[in-house]
C-alpha cells in the first residue's frame, strides 16, 4: 500500500510541478507539491527507508524555502525540482525492488537542491520574505517587568514549545501523529538543534479498557529559538482542522523544566531517565505503566501498542529515534522473486460505486439463475417459451456483468502519460535539447492491460522524437522557431478504438536521405519505385536508422521496429504523417480491450466473419448505378452524393478470383469507418447476426495475417476470423487495385 501511495504521490507531484512549469504559482500548486514530497518522506521513515527519507527531507526543504518566498519558481529552480523528482523515484523503485540507484546522480541533485536554500543566519530570518497571505500561529510571550525592547531582544533566543492533540478524525481519514513529530524533528535538524518531544499520557486508560478508535495522546515538543513560525505552521497545514495546536515561546530549555516538564506534571514521560530503558510495561494495570525510553531525547509511556506512537528511525541532521524493543531483520528476497512476487500482487485500484454495481448484476444473475433451474422442473406447454424469455434475459444480463467488469478494469492513460515527462527530460538532456512535452487526454480510459504495454512503444517513439524529430537550438532558431522545441502527446476515443498521436514541431521526415539510407542497407531496391507513405513507413524496417553514430539515445537500428511489432501485437496500427519544415506526427490505433469486441457475422464467399460494429457506420442494398470505375481501376460507390471506395471482401480476402467475379444481386454493402474518419464501402454476401465475441490473439496462436486483426469461436465451436477493417481499406486504396474493374462491365458505370 506504501508504494501504491507513493506512486500517487509522484504522480502529484508530477503534476504539480508541470503547473509550475506553465506559470501557475498559485499558493495551492506550491503546497501539493511540498505535501506529495512530505508524505513520501513520513511513509518511508515508518518504514526506516533512511536513503529515501534523508533525500526526500532536503527536496523538502527546498520546497519549503520556495513556499515561504525565499526561492523564485524560475525556470532553472523547477529544472532542478523536476531532477529531484526523478532522482525521488529511482529511491522509492531502489526501496520497491532493490535496483540500484547511482549514488554520483543523487549527490548531483542533492547539492543542486541545498544550494537553492542556503542556511539562514541563526539570529533570524529577513521578515520580509515573509508571505503576504501568511497568517502567523497564535504565539503568547510573557517577559515579566523587562522593557519592551529587551523584551524583543530575548524573544528570538527563547525555545518554542508546540502542543498538539490529534482528534479522532486525523486517524480516521489516514493521517497520523508520527508524521507531524518528523516534521517537527526535521525543523529542528534545520536549525542545528535537537527536539525534545514528550508524549503526554495523562489521558491514558487501562489496556483493557482501551478503545483503540479514540485517540488518548497528546505530544509537546520544544524546538530551537531559530525555528520560525512559518515553519511550524507549514507542519499543520493539513491538520489544523483535526487537530488541537498551541504555540508559544517558553523561558526553559526543556520539558523538565517549570514550563511543563515532568515535574510539573506526573503523567508526562520524561526525557532524562536513562535506567528507564530497562522499564517494563505491565499488561492489563491500570496505570500507565513505567515510561519506555527512546535516544535523542525522546520518551514515551504507552502500553503494548507503543510502535503506533513511537516516531520512526530516521537520521536526517543526526537525530536518531529507535525503538527499546528486540529488532528483527527482514530476509531481503531474491531479485526473481521478488518480480513474481508483484506480478502476483498485482493491483488496481477502483471506483467503489462500480465495484457496487457489479455486486448489484451478480445478484441479478443469481436470481435469474434460481429461475431457470425452476422453470426447468416445470413439464408443461409453457415451459418451451418462458425458458427463451428467460435465456434472452440472462444473455442481456451477462452483458451487462461484461460491461461492468470492463469498467472495473478500465484505467486512464494518464498513469503512463505522466511517466513520459522524465523520458522526455533525461532524452533533452542527452541530446543537449530544450524540448517540452504537452500531454493531453489523460482522462482517457482504456483496459489496464493495454495500458501496462503501451509505456516502451512510448518510450522509444519519444525518444526518437527528441532525438530526432526536433532540430537543435541553434537549427531552430536558424528556421525562425522558437528555441524550445515542442511534442504534443494525446489520446482519445474514436469509433471505439483509442487513438494515441505523438506530434512534434520538428523539421519532418527528410524522404530523400530515408530512401538513400534504405538503399544503402539493402532494405530496398535501388530501383524502387515508391510513394511517399512507402517511405515513410521505412524507419519501421529492421536494422533502419538515420544516425551517423551510436549514442545512448539511438544509432542501433532496433527502437522503431520494436515499436511496429509491440503495435502489432496489441492488435493496433502505426501511421505516419510528415510536413517537411512543420513536423511529424505518429498515430497509434489500438482496440479499447484485448478481451471481448461487439461483432457484426457476415457472410463472404460461404465462410463466416467477424466486423467489430464500432467500425460499421451504416448497412445497404447494393445498387450497381451507384458504383463507378475510376482511371485508376479503382471502383467507387456514390452513397448520398459521397463517394467512398468500394471493395469486393472476397477478393480482398483472396477467397474468390478477383477476374470473372461478379457481385451477386443481393450482396449486402457495409460501410466502415476508421478512426481517422476515412470510410469505405465493403461488399458481402450477407449478415448473420450481431454478438459479443471473444478476441483470441493470431500472433500467439499462429501467425500475422494481413487484414486480420484476431480469431474467435462461435457458439457452434467454430472458428471465424476478425477483420482489420481499417487496414484492409487502407491497404487496398493505396494499391490502386484494378482487379475488380478487371471482372467485367457489371461494375462499371
Amino acid at each position: 500500500v506504501f508504494f501504491q501511495e507513493c506512486d500517487e504521490q509522484l504522480q502529484e507531484l508530477e503534476r504539480g510541478l508541470s503547473a509550475l512549469e506553465g506559470g501557475d504559482a498559485e499558493h495551492d500548486t506550491i503546497n501539493a507539491i511540498f505535501r506529495a514530497v512530505h508524505s513520501i518522506k513520513g511513509g518511508a521513515a515508518s518504514f526506516g527507508l533512511e536513503n529515501l527519507v534523508r533525500f526526500a527531507h532536503i527536496f523538502e526543504t527546498s520546497l519549503d524555502a520556495l513556499r515561504s518566498g525565499r526561492v523564485q519558481p524560475t525556470h532553472d529552480v523547477i529544472k532542478v525540482f523536476f531532477k529531484a523528482m526523478d532522482v525521488l523515484s529511482d529511491l522509492v523503485t531502489e526501496a520497491k525492488s532493490g535496483a540500484s540507484v547511482d549514488t554520483a546522480r543523487v549527490a548531483e541533485s542533492q547539492t543542486a537542491l541545498e544550494a537553492l536554500h542556503p542556511k539562514e543566519d541563526k539570529e533570524g530570518a529577513d521578515e520580509s520574505l515573509i508571505p503576504a497571505d501568511f497568517e502567523p500561529v497564535p504565539v503568547s510571550f510573557d517577559f515579566g517587568d523587562e522593557s519592551a525592547e529587551d523584551g524583543e531582544a530575548d524573544e528570538a533566543a527563547l525555545p518554542i514549545q508546540v502542543t498538539f492533540c490529534p482528534h479522532q478524525a486525523l486517524y480516521e481519514r489516514g493521517d497520523d501523529a508520527r508524521n507531524l513529530l518528523i516534521g517537527l524533528q526535521d525543523l529542528a535538524s534545520a536549525a542545528d538543534g535537537v527536539a525534545d518531544i514528550c508524549c503526554d499520557t495523562s489521558q491514558l486508560v487501562a489496556f483493557n479498557a482501551m478503545d483503540a478508535a479514540v485517540p488518548c495522546l497528546s505530544w509537546r515538543v520544544v524546538l530551537p529559538a531559530a525555528v520560525s513560525d512559518d515553519s511550524i505552521k507549514a507542519v499543520f497545514d493539513w491538520v489544523e482542522d483535526v487537530c488541537d495546536i498551541d504555540v508559544c515561546r517558553v523561558h526553559n530549555s526543556g520539558p523538565n523544566d517549570d514550563g511543563g516538564g515532568s515535574e510539573s506534571n506526573p503523567d508526562l514521560a520524561s526525557v532524562s531517565d536513562e535506567n528507564a530503558a530497562d522499564a517494563a510495561i505491565e499488561v492489563g494495570s491500570d496505570k500507565a505503566s513505567q515510561p519506555l525510553v527512546a535516544s535523542g531525547g525522546v520518551s514515551f509511556m504507552a502500553p503494548m501498542a507503543v510502535a503506533e506512537v513511537l516516531p520512526p528511525k530516521i537520521e536526517p541532521e543526526g537525530v536518531s529515534v529507535s525503538l527499546v524493543a528486540p529488532v528483527v531483520t527482514p530476509q531481503v528476497p531474491s531479485k526473481a522473486a521478488s518480480a513474481k512476487k508483484r506480478l502476483e500482487n498485482a493491483s488496481i485500484r477502483v471506483d467503489l460505486q462500480r465495484v457496487d454495481e457489479l455486486m448489484d448484476l451478480v445478484g441479478e444473475l443469481v436470481i435469474a439463475q434460481a429461475t431457470l433451474e425452476t422453470i426447468g422442473l416445470k413439464q408443461d406447454a409453457n415451459t418451451e417459451q418462458e425458458m427463451a424469455r428467460r435465456i434472452g434475459s440472462m444473455k442481456t444480463l451477462t452483458r451487462d456483468i461484461q460491461n461492468a467488469v470492463m469498467a472495473v478494469r478500465a484505467q486512464p492513460v494518464g498513469s503512463v502519460f505522466q511517466r513520459m515527462q522524465r523520458v522526455v527530460r533525461e532524452a533533452c538532456s542527452l541530446a543537449h535539447k530544450d524540448v517540452a512535452l504537452i500531454v493531453e487526454g489523460e482522462d482517457t480510459e482504456v483496459d489496464r492491460t493495454l495500458v501496462e504495454k503501451l509505456s516502451d512503444p512510448l518510450t522509444h517513439m519519444l525518444r526518437n522524437a527528441v532525438d530526432h524529430g526536433v532540430e537543435a537550438p541553434d537549427a531552430r532558431l536558424a528556421a525562425g522557431k522558437p528555441e524550445q522545441g515542442q511534442i504534443r502527446l494525446s489520446a482519445s476515443h474514436r469509433s471505439g478504438r483509442i487513438l494515441i498521436t505523438i506530434q512534434d514541431d520538428g523539421a519532418g521526415i527528410n524522404q530523400a536521405c530515408v530512401l538513400e539510407i534504405a538503399v544503402k542497407r539493402g532494405i530496398v531496391a535501388p530501383d524502387a519505385n515508391l510513394s511517399e507513405d512507402e517511405i515513410n513507413n521505412l524507419i519501421f524496417a529492421p536494422g533502419f536508422s538515420t544516425a551517423s553514430t551510436v549514442s545512448d539515445l539511438s544509432g542501433r537500428g532496433v527502437g522503431m521496429d520494436v515499436v511496429k511489432q509491440a503495435i502489432l501485437g496489441l492488435g493496433g496500427r502505426i501511421s505516419i504523417t510528415s510536413v517537411a519544415g512543420k513536423g511529424t506526427t505518429f498515430c497509434l490505433s489500438l482496440p479499447l480491450t484485448l478481451a471481448v469486441l461487439d461483432g457484426m457475422l457476415v457472410m463472404v464467399a460461404g465462410t463466416t466473419m467477424v466486423v467489430p460494429v464500432s467500425s460499421v457506420v451504416e448497412t445497404l442494398m447494393v445498387h450497381k448505378r451507384d458504383m463507378y470505375t475510376m482511371p485508376d481501376g479503382r471502383v467507387v460507390i456514390s452513397i448520398r452524393g459521397l463517394c467512398m471506395p468500394l471493395l469486393v471482401l472476397a477478393t480482398e480476402l483472396g477467397l474468390h478470383a478477383a477476374k470473372g467475379y461478379k457481385i451477386p444481386e443481393k450482396a449486402v454493402i457495409l460501410v466502415v469507418e476508421n478512426e481517422t474518419g476515412a470510410r469505405v464501402a465493403l461488399v458481402v454476401e450477407d449478415i448473420k447476426d450481431q454478438a459479443q465475441v471473444v478476441i483470441k490473439s493470431m500472433e500467439k496462436n499462429y501467425r500475422q495475417i494481413p487484414a486480420v486483426s484476431a480469431a474467435t469461436i462461435l457458439g457452434d465451436g467454430s472458428v471465424s476470423l476478425i477483420l482489420d477493417v481499417p487496414a484492409l481499406g487502407a491497404s487496398a486504396v493505396e494499391r490502386g487495385d484494378s482487379r475488380v474493374m478487371e471482372s467485367g462491365s457489371g461494375l462499371a458505370a
